[in-house]
């Protein structure tokens, strides 16, 4: 477990990223994805920078399988064209995953702490309409993630999806548990592992340790 303290640099420093005010995370990503595509995305919205020694795009890759970890960085000439980016482009559908942009820099948005949990979720539902729905109650931080679950009694949809602050997380909870969505009532709480009330480690934590692992035996 890593300190949210320092994260930002901490990833800086692993990348070699020069600039954290001009530079995005991208996350869930399709494997589908690569450098290429990145680069004509992004190029859209301003003018890319050039990482110390990788280029304005990067996208880590497991040195072995070649794959991607479904994450990639992108460096903007200015904070600016960073700024807009995010406006523009966040959240965006590729390959059919809703991918989440956010700044290097706003190390709070790290912060799983607003993180909820949306259970019983019509399967009919994608991350567009839940996004829409729960963007009116404060500031997403993380595009809501669909995924589904095999129980006894059949499949059941849920999402997860973070806020910047608790205040936000709130007044989701207090205006959509237990209210009809898309045709389900569904169940929105805050997300807390099985183990523990320690809310799990966000996708950017978890990026630098299992990389630590990989580069670092």
């Amino acid at each position: 477990y890593f300190s949210m303290v320092g994260l930002a640099d901490q990833i800086a420093n692993q990348y070699q990223i020069k600039n954290l005010n001009t530079s995005l995370l991208a996350t869930n990503l399709d494997l589908k994805v690569n450098e290429e595509i990145l680069w004509e995305l992004f190029l859209q919205t301003g003018p890319l920078s050039i990482f110390k020694h990788i280029g304005s795009i990067f996208l880590p890759r497991d040195p072995l399988s070649d794959r991607h970890f479904g994450y990639a960085f992108i460096e903007y000439e200015t904070e600016l064209d960073a700024n807009y980016t995010i406006k523009i482009l966040s959240p965006l559908r590729l390959f059919n995953k809703l991918i989440s942009i956010n700044k290097l820099s706003h190390e709070g948005s790290y912060s799983t702490g607003a993180c909820l949990y949306i259970g019983n979720i019509n399967k009919n539902t994608d991350e567009k309409l839940i996004y829409s729905t729960f963007s009116s109650f404060g500031n997403i931080v993380k595009a809501p993630i669909l995924s589904k679950t095999f129980t006894n009694k059949g499949v059941k949809y849920y999402a997860l999806i973070t806020y910047d602050s608790y205040d936000s997380a709130d007044a989701a909870i207090y205006n959509m548990n237990g209210q009809m969505f898309n045709g389900n009532v569904i169940t929105v709480d805050y997300f807390y592992s099985a183990s523990s009330t320690r809310i799990k480690t966000s996708v950017v934590e978890r990026m630098i340790n299992e990389n630590r692992k990989l580069f670092h035996h």
